[in-house]
């Protein structure tokens, strides 16, 4: 049996596969059908692409600094104390940043700061995770934890107004069902999306506030990719006990405790209004 032959026996023939899942085997770790993975994996990854970056800038300076100095020594001694200091101070912050989130669940930085610097690091810390053997499900898994605990602590400036749930077509059915019951009595818009184009759909339709959003770690880290720097985004991983996009399921208390979280944020906000 050749290889293309063997592939095509692999494919599964009982699911339609979503586009992050195009390049997945029967067979594969059954161990990633339930990740929990700690923050502290995307907080080690991100500080050790920080690390490379400014282990890189020196190296790259010693290379073309003599061709600078015969040009211009002033210049020369400029860029480098200039790039010195800029490579403490980020250090410095990023650590502090690092403390004060795991320590104090605070963070130092506004929002938007905050969106943009996790996500500009969520691809380097995915290449850098597969190196050490970390799969992007799992590395996904502990950004998507870090991002949570990000959005929530903007919690007093969200506008909780319109709610969006976002759930994926591959959900048990009786998952799905429990969920619908849940949030029937609280005014929060329920949408089931096939895949990344309807949920962007339903975003520009609805115009919510706030997003709900259950699906599996690559859908979740492409659409908070797509729209976390303009709408707030909360992300619940599924459960694949039979591989992804057939029968997937949630943790059920981690949604409840996300909702009345929601909630409570509306609820304060209607107190103060």
């Amino acid at each position: 049996m050749d290889r293309t032959e063997q592939d095509h026996q692999d494919k599964p023939r009982d699911r339609k596969l979503g586009d992050q899942w195009l390049d997945w085997k029967r067979g594969a770790n059954p161990r990633e059908a339930e990740i929990d993975e700690n923050l502290t994996t995307f907080f080690v990854l991100a500080l050790g692409i920080i690390f490379i970056f400014f282990t890189f800038v020196p190296v790259l300076w010693y290379l073309i600094k003599p061709r600078i100095v015969q040009l211009t020594p002033v210049m020369s001694a400029l860029v480098e104390w200039s790039v010195t200091g800029l490579a403490i101070l980020s250090l410095i912050l990023f650590l502090i940043e690092g403390i004060s989130i795991l320590r104090f669940r605070k963070s130092i930085f506004p929002y938007r700061w905050r969106e943009k610097f996790i996500l500009y690091l969520l691809p380097k810390t995915v290449w850098l995770g597969a190196k050490f053997g970390i799969s992007r499900d799992r590395v996904g898994n502990s950004f998507i934890k870090v991002h949570n605990f990000l959005t929530r602590n903007f919690a007093d400036n969200l506008n909780t107004d319109r709610i969006l749930i976002l759930l994926p077509r591959c959900l048990k059915r009786e998952t799905r069902s429990q969920i619908t019951n849940k949030v029937s009595s609280n005014g929060f818009k329920v949408i089931t999306a096939s895949g990344g184009e309807q949920a962007r759909e339903a975003i520009r339709q609805y115009r919510p506030t706030v997003i709900l959003a259950l699906a599996c770690e690559r859908d979740l880290m492409s659409g908070i990719k797509d729209v976390a720097e303009q709408i707030p985004v909360l992300a619940i991983p599924n459960k694949r006990p039979e591989g992804p996009c057939k029968n997937t399921d949630v943790y059920l208390d981690e949604l409840d405790e996300t909702l009345r979280f929601i909630t409570e944020s509306r609820n304060k906000k209607a107190l103060k209004g």
